[in-house]
């Protein structure tokens, strides 16, 4: 199996995944001091069922990372995943007491700002939230048990989220939380 395409749970949303957000950005910061890094994801945004993973993203000055930055991260734990099919994004992964991907991706860059503008639409609207949970369970009823399928039955849900965020007039772009 493609070590990208692991097997897809969703749960109920964890009251402990800010937490373990948290205590993992406070172990990469650590070691990458001075770098930018944001919970992202649906464990992100309270009360959204989840894929029982961490997904944090880290801000680079410039894109690619270089090596020692490459380094640095695989020496948490951390395995590399190249691009993984999505340009413009290097791809970590940590399974173990907690599951993690790192996301790391050009600070200000498109990957950084869709992610956070998705974030805070979900956190802010009850109904983005619905609409996102049943795509995710509409996903997994139809057979998309693996991250590949899974990630392409809900992108047009994420696309139209998307767009919602981007239009939203009021929109403001929330403050790091590094």
């Amino acid at each position: 199996m493609n070590p990208l395409d692991e097997a897809v749970t969703i749960v109920e949303p964890g009251i402990a995944w800010p937490a373990q957000a948290a205590a993992e950005r406070a172990r990469i910061l650590a070691a990458l001091p001075g770098e930018r890094l944001e919970h992202i994801g649906s464990t992100a945004v309270p009360g959204l069922p989840a894929k029982p993973v961490i997904d944090l993203m880290l801000g680079l000055a410039a894109y690619p990372p270089d090596a020692a930055l490459v380094d640095a991260i695989t020496a948490l734990g951390y395995r590399n995943l190249g691009e993984a099919g999505v340009p413009g994004r290097r791809y970590f992964v940590m399974r173990g007491a907690i599951d993690v991907n790192l996301h790391a991706v050009e600070h200000a860059g498109a990957h950084w700002s869709n992610n956070l503008a998705l974030r805070e639409h979900l956190r802010r609207s009850a109904d983005a939230r619905r609409r996102y949970a049943a795509a995710k369970e509409q996903a997994l009823a139809g057979g998309a048990g693996t991250l590949i399928a899974y990630s392409a039955a809900k992108a047009a849900t994420i696309a139209a989220l998307l767009q919602e965020a981007q239009e939203e007039p009021d929109r403001e772009m929330p403050a790091n939380e590094s």
